[in-house]
């Protein structure tokens, strides 16, 4: 997960298939929807940290620092430069095979999947520039039009998860 998506015409009024498959009636709606709705309320319990990717990369020192205070771990200055740069986007295209996703159960039965061509993620996709909403932009107003509703749908019966989902920022 994702699919790839690479060769798939983006520009057309209908959604790709990836898409498609998270969209509520997909088969891969609870993914995206349910987990972010299920999780909703245990945002404030004290053993859940509830965080937005859009709020990471707006500050990745600060949230590396927060996730080590919730994990109880004390990072000094130069471990937390450490860590904030090797969970930062540059780091992370230096490591291309890292994110090259395999199919499940791949080495336990010999033959049954190829583990050179069956993968989920091709090597270096995953990584793409971090930037937050840059993607939407790739798509047909039509799909995004199309993903608005979805989100409304499933997440719309509470307008701060809606918000929330859609910008991140304080919940």
């Amino acid at each position: 997960f994702p699919p790839d998506i690479s060769g798939e015409d983006h520009a057309a009024d209908e959604p790709p298939a990836a898409v498609k498959d998270m969209l509520p009636t997909g088969p891969m709606a609870e993914v995206y929807f349910g987990y972010v709705k299920k999780w909703w309320a245990f945002r404030n319990d004290p053993n859940v940290l509830y965080m937005h990717y859009a709020d990471v990369r707006k500050d990745l020192k600060g949230h590396v620092s927060k996730i080590a205070k919730f994990l109880e771990v004390d990072l000094n200055q130069n471990e937390l430069d450490v860590v904030t740069k090797r969970c930062g986007i540059e780091h992370m295209k230096t490591l291309p095979d890292k994110f090259g996703y395999k199919m499940p159960l791949n080495l336990d039965k010999p033959g049954l999947w190829d583990s050179e061509k069956d993968v989920i993620v091709k090597t270096g996709a995953m990584v793409n520039t971090g930037e937050v909403g840059k993607g939407k932009a790739k798509f047909h107003p039509k799909v995004v039009e199309q993903w608005r509703k979805a989100e409304e749908d499933m997440l719309g019966d509470d307008p701060d998860l809606l918000n929330w989902a859609r910008n991140g920022g304080k919940y």
